[in-house]
């Protein structure tokens, strides 16, 4: 049986092999993604609320239904994921997440005061 510090050593060995971007991913990447486009649709009155990364953590099927929805109500298409970036696209054409957020803010009012912050 491994000790702590060999399975440690093991574990770093590998996190240093990874790139920043997979990085985020083990973090939680698309978890926080989705949790921060929810503050921002509920920010704009497309979502009925809003969830931390906790809450989408041990409820992903059901909420991220939800944060689909709401972008759709936007009149942009979103695929949320749990491993890997969330995909957006406007039009039929495929747009980056930024460009979501910044449609979402340009064209509808902003009727909650929430923090949030793109991640």
């Amino acid at each position: 049986m491994a000790t702590r510090e060999e399975n440690l050593k093991k574990i770093n060995e590998k996190l240093e092999m990874m790139s920043d971007e997979e990085l985020e991913q083990v973090a939680g990447g698309n978890i926080g993604q989705t949790s921060a486009d929810s503050q921002l649709l509920y920010d704009h009155g497309l979502i009925d609320d809003w969830h931390g990364n906790l809450h989408f953590t041990f409820h992903w099927n059901s909420e991220s239904k939800k944060v689909d929805a709401a972008w759709a109500r936007a009149g942009i298409t979103c695929c949320t994921t749990v491993v890997g970036a969330n995909k957006y696209w406007k039009d039929g054409k495929e747009i980056s997440r930024e460009e979501a957020h910044n449609y979402v803010r340009n064209n509808f009012k902003r009727i909650h005061h929430i923090y949030y912050r793109l991640k």
